[in-house]
């Protein structure tokens, strides 16, 4: 790899806005537009054929564009069949080929891996002369499920988690997938091992993978997301407490609808997902209109006031999260957020105040039934957005891992490898 003051950056991701299902691929696309932003050349390979695939069992709609200065390259192939040979064999040659084509013509400095479930393994591994990065988004590297989230009941706490293991195998036939036993191959642990570092968001899932892999260089870097907006209208909404995700089982928004039927508080829902339907009929046969409001998917433009005026955000999720993005934005209002003790959540809450991290949705209940936002300021919670997850604070991590592992610089000479934490 050379040094230059620009540098040329390969992003990998199964999906990219505006083909994208989710929240999984929203910090590529931060990433790939902030590194623009600041003069570097930047690549993005996804796939239109996890798109198409996965987009029917979502209620969704092409969401979001990117910035025109990132240059996106599409997967394409007859019937999505890339799609189909990545998740059931572990390995797309289309994939394999359309990504080492693309290594060749751009000769990046960076090739930085994010969500390739669909991608296939053999990606990691390096055909060039160049920094090899992975962000831990999810825990695809060690559980087939990805969210370590036990038979869809419990978080887990296996020890061993590969696919030839009894307990993951029962958990995989739980969620009703099809196991996927290239996990179980020399050449998948081989190809992880080509990389050069590990990224984790959060120290939850830095101490997962260092407990499950062989690469041992792994940092920790926190997730970040964009400033809010300059001007914020009105929501319209007063004296409310606020979820925003996706519905799932694992994100325990059912728990929460429930919690607020015998709770003295107004809950505002908003996102959509498998559970869309499950969410809208508990608010309909239990008479929860003048206390929970659903407003389904809703874009920034909506969120942002909405995150604004809630007394706080709620993350109540049951299985272990590495690092919600909601919660950062949440932040960037300067609105404080009550979360569960479960994955990376308490390391962000504990920043505000401990007291508002629940073990136990009775335990939120009090915590709701006490709040005053008048003890949280606004700028004291966006001053920790400030010093943890704002652009800023991101890029001076990445960049000092960048200058430390290649001897290349981002956009100035200074350093600052201490915000960085690595484990060898």
């Amino acid at each position: 790899m050379c040094s230059m003051e620009t540098l040329t950056f390969l992003i990998t991701s199964t999906f990219y806005p505006p083909y994208h299902l989710g929240g999984a691929c929203i910090q590529a696309k931060y990433l790939a537009e902030e590194l623009a932003k600041i003069g570097h050349e930047v690549h993005v390979l996804y796939s239109l054929d996890a798109y198409e695939v996965k987009k029917g069992a979502y209620r969704t709609k092409k969401r979001g564009h990117g910035l025109s200065d990132v240059h996106t390259h599409v997967i394409k192939t007859a019937l999505n069949s890339s799609a189909y040979a990545a998740y059931f064999l572990g390995n797309s040659p289309a994939i394999t080929k359309k990504f080492r084509t693309l290594v060749r013509q751009t000769r990046p400095d960076v090739v930085h891996h994010h969500n390739i479930s669909l991608l296939g393994s053999p990606i990691l591994k390096k055909c060039g002369d160049y920094l090899n990065l992975y962000t831990a988004q999810d825990a695809w590297l060690i559980c087939q499920n990805g969210v370590l989230f036990k038979n869809g009941r419990e978080p887990c706490g296996n020890t061993n988690v590969t696919p030839l293991n009894m307990e993951c195998l029962r958990c995989i036939l739980s969620n009703r997938r099809p196991l996927q036993i290239w996990r179980a191959a020399d050449s998948f642990r081989r190809a992880v091992r080509q990389l050069d570092f590990i990224i984790a968001p959060s120290d939850y899932m830095k101490r997962k993978l260092l407990k499950q892999t062989q690469c041992l260089n792994i940092v920790m870097i926190p997730y970040f997301v964009p400033e809010p907006p300059g001007n914020i209208h009105s929501s319209g909404f007063s004296d409310f407490f606020l979820y925003a995700g996706r519905l799932d089982a694992p994100k325990g928004i059912v728990e929460l609808i429930y919690l607020c039927k015998r709770g003295e508080f107004k809950l505002v829902v908003v996102g959509d997902g498998p559970l869309t339907d499950t969410v809208v009929a508990l608010l309909r046969s239990n008479g929860l209109g003048d206390r929970i409001t659903y407003l389904g998917y809703v874009d920034s433009r909506v969120l942002y006031p909405l995150l604004r005026d809630a007394n706080a955000l709620i993350i109540p999720s049951i299985c272990g999260e590495s690092s919600p993005q909601i919660a950062h934005e949440a932040l960037s209002v300067g609105t404080p957020v009550i979360g569960s003790n479960n994955g990376g959540l308490p390391e962000i809450i504990e920043k505000i105040d401990k007291s508002l991290i629940f073990s136990s949705f009775d335990e939120l209940n009090d915590i709701i039934l006490g709040f005053s936002r008048n003890r949280y300021p606004s700028d004291e919670v966006r001053g920790v957005y400030d010093k943890y997850y704002s652009p800023r604070s991101y890029v001076e991590s990445y960049k000092s891992l960048i200058d430390r592992s290649a001897n290349v610089s981002l956009n100035s000479p200074e350093s600052s490898v201490d915000r960085v934490t690595q484990e060898c």
